[in-house]
């Protein structure tokens, strides 16, 4: 049985067992990493283009499991969204697609119990972000937007003038670092990283960062008196006021703010003008 099987153009079959690599006939454990997995197989069966010939995904993902295995899964979603993070990230960047909105994976159990153990459905759906529907009772959902995917969904090549972001609206925060300083936009998440080129837009450019800082680290979004802080997947670890995120995760502090990157190998301290 192939791993993934179109069953119709908006859904697909998925044999864990197939994928997990396990004997034919014995159990598989479904987990996070699998269903990371399974959902970024059934993004490369999306053929649709945008006008321009980049491949655009499908940004809803909506995975049904027996009960059972639903069941195992449950205790596991703080798990779940760090390994999607994880997972979707590195497909996002060997597609180099766009979204027509945020990224959304959901999982459910199979109400009516015709699911096979070990077995799995995945429906997709085009979803503009303000269509989105309220995750349910009993429903696992993740949600990350480009900046959390690591800047690799709907990227553009920056400009010259983009190396270091300053917004014509300030909000009256900015970020220091011994290397230089930014205005912070409010309410913009601005991606923070070492210099590189292809750095998604808006970008804080750290001047002097060593090797050590990743090329897009982690995201700001700040308001007049706090600021919200993410750690990018597959970013080395991000410190907020001596809080360690977990990859992909975020929190909002009030200002002036510590965070620090790569165990304090750079300190940017954000704070009002």
């Amino acid at each position: 049985m192939a791993i993934i099987t179109k069953q119709a153009p908006d859904m697909f079959r998925v044999a864990f067992g197939e994928l997990a690599k396990v004997k034919r006939g014995e159990p598989v454990q479904i987990d996070p990493f699998l269903i990371g997995k399974a959902v970024a197989l059934v993004m490369r069966e999306c053929g649709v283009r945008s006008a321009a010939g980049r491949p655009l995904l499908w940004n809803d993902y909506r995975m049904i499991l027996a009960r059972r295995d639903f069941e195992l899964v449950r205790p596991l979603q703080a798990l779940l969204e760090r390994d999607l993070a994880a997972v979707l990230a590195q497909e996002a960047r060997a597609l180099q697609a766009e979204l027509v909105g945020e990224l959304r994976v959901t999982v459910v159990y199979d109400e009516g119990d015709e699911l096979p153990v070990g077995q799995g459905v995945v429906r997709v759906a085009f979803v503009p972000t303000q269509q989105l529907a309220a995750p349910r009772d009993g429903e696992m959902t993740v949600r990350f937007d480009s900046f959390v995917m690591a800047g690799e969904i709907a990227v553009r090549a920056p400009k010259p003038s983009d190396t270091v972001f300053v917004g014509e609206e300030t909000g009256g925060v900015i970020v220091r670092w011994p290397g230089g300083e930014a205005v912070l936009p409010a309410g913009t998440r601005v991606v923070v990283g070492r210099p590189h080129e292809g750095a998604p837009q808006p970008f804080v450019a750290l001047a002097g960062a060593s090797p050590k800082i990743s090329k897009q680290h982690a995201w700001l979004s700040a308001t007049g008196t706090s600021v919200r802080v993410g750690r990018l997947a597959e970013a080395n670890p991000v410190h907020v006021n001596g809080q360690l995120l977990a990859s992909g995760g975020d929190v909002e502090v009030p200002l002036p703010a510590e965070v620090a990157l790569s165990r304090g190998e750079l300190v940017l301290v954000v704070q009002r003008v």
